[in-house]
């Protein structure tokens, strides 16, 4: 196997101006960029990867490190093994079954941003072709990038880029080089190689909020070839369902009562001036740690509107749902009233 090496990204950026492609170019850019990026892909010889990564704390100081070690044959056939101080487990799918190491719950969300980043970068083809997609220029330090953000019809606002699902690229290229997600979350790939004619990130550095959170290194990825024996389903393990990515829809009822911070939103001039008021309604995906992972408008009465709302519900806080003893991710819509003249 043989890795070809670039060069590392800074973490400062500075825009410049919009280029002006076609959404519908912009969609084929991010559908060829999956193909590149994505390791879990039927065409693809079966794998073995060994991850290294490092977490760090509120202040980005480093704090504790582990493993993640994941043997991959198909979509319904795959080991995933989790090792560190505070969250050991293994997950697998094998013969339309999903198990987990007994009372020990889902990975932690940020041993999940370092996993995918390898396997797959990039968003499901249903949420590219469901999206308005926008390119800025920007600068990471002095190297150049294009990034293309999965807007949504929101005419004549004017978007924070990364306010929605972001995706940088060289120049002209498929090469994921850095990503965003609703604003706080900025996964850089420091370093990429190749397997399998396939890009990964060898070296990768997530932050929240400008602080260092997590980083990985590919320590090991390697095609193998497996048996049945490979995927045997050990006495640690405990069947969990027949869906690994099935999550449970809460009401938003309940939800509001598990809020832990909740920023209210800027009310905007623009919309203030033109006495609009109305609901914001947004489908959210709430993590295991409490915090929004995705956010997508669903009623826009105004884009001025909707962007506040965004802006505020991204940062907003929750206690983990618990299911069956278990912290656990859940889909819920949201809400946002702005009342003109009532607070």
């Amino acid at each position: 196997m043989r890795w070809l090496w670039s060069c590392c990204i800074a973490l400062v950026l500075a825009p410049t101006l919009a280029a002006a492609e076609k959404p519908a170019d912009l969609i084929e850019r991010l559908h060829r960029a999956e193909g590149l990026s994505s390791l879990d892909d039927p065409a693809l010889k079966p794998w073995h990867l060994k991850i290294s990564f490092q977490l760090f704390d509120a202040k980005g100081q480093p704090a504790e490190s582990g493993t993640i070690e994941e043997w991959w044959q198909s979509s319904s056939s795959y080991k995933i093994v989790y090792a560190s101080p505070s969250y050991s487990a293994t997950v697998m799918q094998t013969k339309g079954s999903y198990y987990e190491t007994k009372d020990a719950g889902s990975p932690p969300y940020l041993l999940d941003v370092v996993l995918k980043q390898v396997v797959h970068p990039m968003p499901s083809p249903a949420d590219v072709d469901d999206s308005r997609p926008e390119q800025q220029k920007q600068k990471f330090g002095k190297i150049p990038l294009e990034c293309v953000m999965l807007s949504q019809d929101l005419p004549r606002a004017v978007i924070p880029l990364g306010l929605f699902p972001t995706y940088c690229f060289d120049p002209g290229e498929n090469s994921l080089r850095a990503a965003f997600n609703f604003g706080s979350q900025l996964t850089v790939r420091n370093q990429i190689g190749r397997f399998q004619q396939r890009e990964v990130a060898i070296e990768q550095m997530t932050s929240l909020n400008s602080v260092n959170a997590i980083s990985g290194h590919i320590d090991k990825l390697e095609a193998m070839t497996f048996s049945d024996s490979d995927f045997v389903v050990g006495s640690d393990l405990e069947a969990v369902g027949t869906d690994s990515k099935a999550i449970p829809k809460v009401g938003s009822g309940i939800m509001q009562g598990m809020l832990l911070t909740q920023p209210r939103p800027n009310y905007p001039q623009r919309a203030k001036g033109n006495h609009v008021s109305g609901a914001v309604v947004m489908r959210a995906r709430i993590g295991q740690d409490g915090h929004i992972h995705s956010l997508k408008l669903t009623k826009v009465v105004d884009p001025d509107l909707a962007i506040a709302a965004l802006e505020a519900v991204r940062k907003w806080t929750y206690k983990p749902y618990i299911l069956n003893g278990k912290p656990v991710e859940v889909d819920t819509t949201i809400t946002m009233n702005f009342n003109f003249g009532g607070g």
